[in-house]
């Protein structure tokens, strides 16, 4: 999986990809962290615990009112300046789920599972090789589209914005669901 996972982020950040990728404009996420031990003081904030829903989307929207700017390199504070996050698509995904390093696109599944679309409930990960979104909530009542967040890219930085299922799973995404949210 890993291997699978390599090759694509490799392609994508060559540019291999770009015309059959589905959304061409995500830029390569920056380098994995080391998993490090967190501090008590970040335990008992709950840093790598289970996390409500709600807290995610209020994570995330503080990025998006904050307006964030997309890095590979750079870290940005979470809401309560506990954790600063890498401020790439995985980065910020992480800082969400309120995880204790900025995973990759490539290791998020690792403390996820993936669900079905019809399953999709707020701070849920819409997931493929090189890139992530954040499930915001559905967009119309025949679910058919969706309120995502992410980070995109250096261009666009922070975005909230509507998609389709169709184009995501066009473009190779798929959902999935942390294993320590709870509603």
């Amino acid at each position: 999986m890993r291997i699978r996972h390599a090759v694509a982020v490799t392609a994508l950040s060559l540019g291999l990809l770009s015309g059959i990728s589905g959304i061409a404009h995500a830029m390569p996420e920056g380098p994995a962290e080391q998993e490090t031990p967190i501090s008590q003081e970040q335990a008992a904030a709950g840093y790598g615990g289970t996390i409500k829903r709600s807290e995610v989307i209020s994570r995330a929207k503080d990025w998006w009112n904050r307006r964030v700017p997309y890095s590979q390199s750079a870290y940005a504070w979470d809401v309560n300046h506990g954790k600063k996050y890498r401020q790439d698509c995985s980065g910020f995904v992480s800082m969400a789920w309120k995880l204790t390093s900025s995973r990759t696109t490539s290791t998020l599944d690792e403390v996820a599972t993936r669900i079905s679309w019809g399953s999709l409930e707020p701070g849920d990960m819409i997931l493929r090789n090189g890139h992530v979104k954040l499930f915001e909530k559905w967009a119309n009542s025949a679910h058919t589209s969706v309120w995502i967040y992410e980070e995109g890219n250096t261009r666009d930085d922070m975005d909230h914005e509507t998609i389709s299922i169709e184009a995501l799973k066009d473009g190779g995404y798929a959902p999935w669901e942390y294993k320590k949210i709870r509603d």
